[in-house]
Order: C-alpha cells, then sequence, then structure tokens
C-alpha cells in the first residue's frame, strides 16, 4: 500500500491516483451495441427524452441521441440503457 501526501502545489499524474480518467474527470461513458442500444454511463441527470431524443447532462458535456422508437430500458445514478433505432449522437461542452 502506497500513501501519498499531498499540498496545494504538488500535482499527481491521474495514473498515481489509481483511477481511470473518465471517472477523475467526471467523462460520460457511451457503449454502442450496433444501432439498436445503447448504455451511457456517468451521467447527471435526464434532460429530455421522447421517442426520437435523448438528452443527457453530464459533468463537464451534453449528449443528444436521436433516433425512433426509443424506450429507456433501465436506468439508475450511474447508467442508462437506451434501445431503439439510433441514428446519431453528439457530445457538446459545457
Amino acid at each position: 500500500t502506497e500513501i501519498y501526501t499531498l499540498s496545494l502545489h504538488d500535482a499527481l499524474p491521474i495514473s498515481a491516483l489509481n483511477l481511470p480518467e473518465d471517472v477523475f474527470f467526471g467523462e460520460m461513458l457511451l457503449f454502442f451495441t450496433g444501432s439498436h442500444s445503447a448504455v451511457v454511463e456517468n451521467y447527471r441527470s435526464i434532460v429530455l427524452f421522447t421517442d426520437t431524443v435523448l438528452k443527457l447532462q453530464g459533468k463537464t458535456t451534453k449528449l443528444t441521441v436521436t433516433g425512433k422508437n426509443f424506450s429507456i430500458e433501465y436506468y439508475d445514478k450511474e447508467q442508462l440503457k437506451l434501445t431503439g433505432q439510433i441514428r446519431s449522437a453528439e457530445f457538446e461542452s459545457i
């Protein structure tokens, strides 16, 4: 076990903290299964959901997924699974 002592002037590489970069920076992760389902991790909130659009808020980005016949198979505070015919996904920095 390693112990790190940090001051405000010290900077450790992310690898020294043993955390994946996406977790450290709070980035959303998007995994597709073909064009018929997607799993999103690390989102903060659902902004909009219809049968053709899903908009999610992340820590530093917004995600918009478009398509048709959308349904949310499941969601919790860490993960959401979208099913339907996915046409596009776009990240927007905030």
